[in-house]
């Protein structure tokens, strides 16, 4: 038995450019564990708003090895026990996590989905992604796009407002504003809010900090438009706070560190009367599989992390008309 850590550098189409940082390219791992069952695979993508480097998550990886005894981990509870013994980095928890989930639902002869007692795995729509974008270049940005029945467009509090407006001349498609934070101001937003009328507005995704739990609390009572909770859920999540400031909340399963955690937060919000997305950091498809595994429990799918690859490596998911299934 075998596990270890495969880095891999992955060229973007684009410059991805949102409210806090931006880049062309990506460095993620692929987590690989070699059994008697087989060989299985799992993806870590850093974020590096919580601190996440590749640097980082390598020295955590080699740090976790020395605790444990792999051939001790033979159940999900005592996998659990295992990742909880050193407080890890939430992507590289889901990577080990995942492949090991997969490896124990082939030793007993499940489909990982019925090993964690999920739906199967069904076709679904997803949202496609735009950066922060120069208003110039978006007539030809969106001109490829028109199979996306919902766009989900990175705003910021400078640019948003004039890129919106051009945005809606050459698309009649769902607009998810994704905002990352950008707002630092209640009264200013609301003021962009304005410019948003006429606009085919689906929801509005985390337009300020997460800290900024008054003003969320504020925007709900008066926002024309459903909101969306990103950054202020990551592993565990108080619903009952959160339904007091968003509709929605956006499921990434490298944010959540673990596919039980995600299900069970799904669960939650279906509790609270929360409406949910499973979304997805920029993934090749081997990350963009696990999220697939939950497409059949949310209201909207934001899946679209390898289509921004320039040369995605493994094909494990296919886009055609804007609906994904697993190859």
């Amino acid at each position: 038995m075998k596990l270890w850590l495969e880095k891999r550098h992955l060229d973007l189409k684009v410059n991805w450019k949102l409210s806090r940082n931006q880049t062309t390219f990506k460095e993620n791992f692929i987590v690989h564990l070699e059994t008697d069952y087989g060989n299985f695979r799992s993806e870590i993508a850093p974020n590096i708003r919580y601190g996440e480097t590749v640097e980082a998550i390598e020295k955590e990886f080699n740090s976790w090895m020395t605790l444990v005894d792999l051939s001790e981990l033979t159940s999900p509870e005592k996998l659990t026990l295992a990742l909880d013994q050193k407080s890890l980095f939430h992507s590289l928890r889901f990577g080990l996590e995942s492949v090991w989930l997969s490896f124990l639902a082939a030793k007993s002869n499940q489909s990982l989905s019925r090993f964690l007692k999920l739906p199967s795995p069904v076709k679904v729509a997803t949202s496609f992604s735009m950066p922060i974008t120069p208003v110039a270049e978006i007539k030809d940005y969106l001109a490829p796009l028109s199979r996306f029945h919902s766009l989900k467009i990175k705003v910021d509090a400078e640019s948003g407002k004039e890129m919106l407006q051009e945005i809606k001349k050459h698309t009649n498609a769902k607009l998810r504003v994704d905002a990352n934070e950008g707002w630092k101001d209640l009264d200013q937003f609301m003021n962009f809010e304005e410019s948003l009328k006429g606009m085919n507005i689906e929801l509005i995704e985390q337009p300020f900090p997460s800290s900024m739990i008054e003003e969320y609390k504020e925007l709900k009572k008066r926002t024309s438009y459903k909101l969306l909770a990103d950054e202020s859920i990551e592993d565990v999540g108080d619903f009952s706070e959160l339904s007091k400031q968003f509709h929605a909340v956006n499921i990434k399963l490298m944010k959540t560190g673990s596919l039980l955690k995600a299900h069970d937060l799904l669960l939650e919000a279906r509790r609270h009367q929360m409406e949910s997305m499973i979304g997805c950091m920029i993934e090749t498809t081997i990350g963009i599989s696990y999220g697939m595994l939950f497409g059949g429990m949310v209201d909207y799918v934001d899946l679209d992390g390898f289509l921004l690859i320039k040369e995605e490596p493994f094909r494990l998911v296919n886009e055609t008309e804007g609906i994904l299934s697993l190859n």
